[in-house]
């Protein structure tokens, strides 16, 4: 297994094809298995890089809360220990968050940016539901197959994952493999509850200099879609598609449209 050492914890990784690279970052409490619909097409063309996030699958526990700015460090010691050259960088969700963060403190490592159902944060932020929140803070007793049979139905698109149940099996399988540490996601969630492009990056978004296209499910309802809107507007010549009744997954709900979307981008 390929880690790194970041500080005093070790970052797993994993490359597929050869090319520019493009990094997938994963959002909350998911680990890199979540690319599965990503690594065998965007293979083809570029050298793909995923990663589990810290703290998460085979990355090594951490034992003391961390921002999105130290998540996005990671982010570039990475691309420096492994070699890499000024890189693609893709993140959903909070990964997102991490992505638009790197781009900012690390320009000179980015080459494009993708931002996938995420936010700028801070005032600008439009909140996630209180029923959508209810549902994502409930337990299920540490049973993570009936959590993830619970969250993600209401995470996809109304009807998705009750039309593709391969999907949720998919979801779980993953879970189960790479299970997630309770305080790690405690965390990341310290982290997002923090967040804010403007602190994390020290410049606004309006900074960020590298092409940037963002990609937004108009049903999402975890990170509402009047964000991917805010993101595209102070970023500057950023395109903005919207995925009409997609919830927040879509890299799995929308798998060959955002497959699509994305290589036509960085072609």
């Amino acid at each position: 297994m390929p880690t790194i050492q970041v500080n005093q914890h070790h970052l797993y990784y994993e490359t597929y094809g050869q090319g520019t690279p493009l990094i997938f970052i994963a959002g909350l409490g998911t680990s890199c298995l979540m690319w599965w619909k990503q690594i065998e097409p965007f293979s083809k063309k570029y050298q793909v890089v995923i990663l589990d996030n810290r703290g998460i699958g085979d990355s090594s526990r951490v034992s003391q809360a961390f921002t999105v700015a130290d998540m996005a460090a990671d982010v570039a010691a990475l691309i420096r220990a492994i070699g890499l050259p000024p890189s693609h960088v893709l993140g959903v969700s909070m990964g997102g968050f991490v992505a638009l963060t790197f781009a900012g403190l690390y320009p000179q490592l980015i080459k494009k940016l993708i931002a996938v159902s995420t936010s700028a944060g801070g005032p600008g932020h439009v909140q996630t539901g209180n029923e959508m929140l209810e549902i994502i803070m409930s337990s299920s007793q540490g049973d993570v197959e009936a959590y993830c049979r619970r969250v993600y139905p209401a995470l996809a698109g109304p009807g998705h994952m009750q039309a593709h149940p391969e999907d949720l099996d998919h979801i779980v399988a993953n879970a189960l493999k790479k299970p997630l540490p309770p305080e790690t996601y405690l965390y990341q969630l310290n982290a997002i509850m923090k967040y804010t492009s403007d602190l994390e990056t020290g410049a606004d978004l309006r900074s960020i200099t590298a092409p940037t296209l963002v990609l937004h499910g108009d049903a999402d309802a975890l990170v509402p879609y009047p964000n991917g809107r805010y993101l595209a507007d102070h970023i500057k010549g950023a395109k903005l598609h919207t995925y009409p009744g997609c919830g927040h997954l879509l890299p799995i709900e929308a798998a060959d449209r955002f497959n699509k979307d994305v290589m036509a981008f960085l072609e």
